[in-house]
């Protein structure tokens, strides 16, 4: 069962800069208290917006991943795609299904079926030049929190 919630961060703007080098500033990470962590189980999908931006934070089997919400292709709502694993050649005419291999877990878009690794954003069809900007998040204190 998947289920989409959305909960905008009060509050959620720059968070101030820090130090940088080469002159330039560097913003330290904005912290959003998405949720208890009971409240995002496995198998969901929780849509926040900070700053202008629609963020999902999916729970697949226990381990959290958060990406833009917004498909490169054409912009689809892409955190409302399910999650699955795929197949891959692991030799001449062999196929190899990474369902349970949390680094080859994709969503796939539901408007066009495009595939993007939960790990890091990419795309199976094309992994070097096309991705979705991926966000760190952790429990803490039994909180689901994403660093923007």
């Amino acid at each position: 069962m998947r289920t989409s919630t959305s909960t905008t961060a009060a509050g959620a703007g720059p968070a101030g800069a820090a130090g940088g080098t080469g002159g330039r500033a560097r913003r330290a990470p904005t912290r959003v208290v998405v949720d208890r962590l009971e409240a995002v189980p496995p198998g969901t999908t929780r849509i926040v917006e900070v700053g202008g931006r629609s963020i999902g934070v999916i729970n697949d089997g226990g381990r959290l991943h958060a990406l833009r919400n917004v498909c490169p292709h054409h912009g689809a709502p892409l955190c409302d795609g399910r999650v699955q694993g795929f197949m891959r050649p692991s030799a001449p005419h062999v196929y190899e299904y990474t369902g349970e291999d949390a680094e080859d877990r994709v969503l796939l878009c539901p408007w066009h079926g495009y595939k993007f690794r939960l790990s890091d954003g990419r795309s199976l069809a094309d992994p070097e030049t096309s991705r979705v900007r991926t966000y760190r998040v952790e429990v803490e204190d039994g909180d689901v929190v994403l660093y923007v």
